[in-house]
């Protein structure tokens, strides 16, 4: 609850009206609920470990009721011990059970200036971007032409130097060394880099970098979707690599499947443009143009035209 009301108290004009000991209550679910249900008397399957929500409908079906059974249904929501808090949404100030019951507890009460479902869509929206399932990679994050590459390889086989190419052709940054991945939903990840080493690259025989300081504010993200995964590895000559781009591969992280392309690293190859164009070939798949199937779908009608014409 601390690092809620520290980070979105000045967004969303929250004030803390009550239980300021309640702020060590941990937050475990971006879901919210209106316990209207529970003012009526409902309680079967009742979440009480949401953040609930007091709207105007919530706020005046609690005035029509008594006294004693406003204290007692309160009581019963936010005495539980997986209680987390209560928010009143259009400056609704709390009444005098509310009042009552949070004098007693170590829950916070807050109130909000905000409409009650602009107020939810919001909340739920950082609440999911919060408490997002994560881990953490080793790569380098950066966003070229709007989309977001994740480049992966082993240590020093020119990760960061790649990055610093693709800043050099007004590229982003997002990470570098650690990537930290973010799951948002069952098709969506994001890539950001840990608070500490925020903007900053390293750069064998030069050193760390700042990268905000050196090529500017525009050169830099916080973080970005990843939509593609580019590998770097050394060079094998006895290996087989994908010349015509036909098939397609994915790496997995945290569940979700994210295209994947593996880029051979050797002499004379330029990193920086293969990862660019990688990056332009894979936008324009997700518009549906993917020309390695397209030309192999004009090679099998020839095929098929050459063999018609010889029968």
């Amino acid at each position: 609850m601390g690092t809620f009301i520290n980070e979105k108290s000045e967004d969303f004009k929250l004030m803390l009206l009550m239980g300021h000991t309640g702020l060590k209550r941990k937050i475990e679910t971006s879901d919210v609920n209106r316990p209207g249900l529970a003012f009526a008397g409902f309680f079967i399957h009742f979440p009480y470990e949401r953040i609930q929500i007091i709207g105007m409908s919530e706020y005046l079906y609690l005035e029509n009721i008594d006294y004693d059974n406003q204290v007692k249904i309160l009581y019963k929501i936010f005495s539980h011990k997986t209680a987390v808090c209560c928010i009143l949404t259009k400056g609704l100030k709390p009444n005098n059970a509310m009042v009552r019951v949070f004098s007693g507890l170590d829950v916070p009460l807050l109130k909000t200036e905000w409409g009650t479902s602009s107020f939810i869509g919001d909340l739920i929206y950082y609440l999911d971007w919060k408490l997002a399932p994560s881990t953490k990679i080793h790569g380098v994050m950066t966003s070229i032409y709007g989309l977001g590459v994740l480049i992966l390889g082993k240590s020093a086989i020119g990760k960061s130097e790649c990055a610093l190419e693709l800043l050099k052709r007004g590229h982003k940054l997002v990470a570098d060394d650690i990537v930290v991945v973010k799951k948002h939903s069952e098709c969506a990840l994001s890539g950001s880099g840990l608070e500490i080493t925020k903007h900053l690259i390293e750069v064998r025989g030069i050193g760390i970098i700042n990268v905000k300081d050196i090529f500017g504010v525009g050169s830099i993200l916080n973080e970005t979707y990843i939509e593609l995964v580019v590998k770097l590895e050394v060079w094998e000559l006895e290996k087989e690599y994908e010349r015509l781009g036909v098939n397609e591969y994915y790496s997995e992280f945290l569940g979700v499947k994210i295209p994947e392309i593996t880029i051979p690293v050797g002499p004379g190859r330029n990193l920086a443009v293969l990862v660019e164009t990688a990056s332009l070939n894979q936008r324009l798949k997700s518009k549906g143009c993917f020309t390695a199937k397209d030309l192999d779908c004009k090679l099998k009608k020839e095929i098929n035209r050459e063999e018609y014409n010889k029968n």
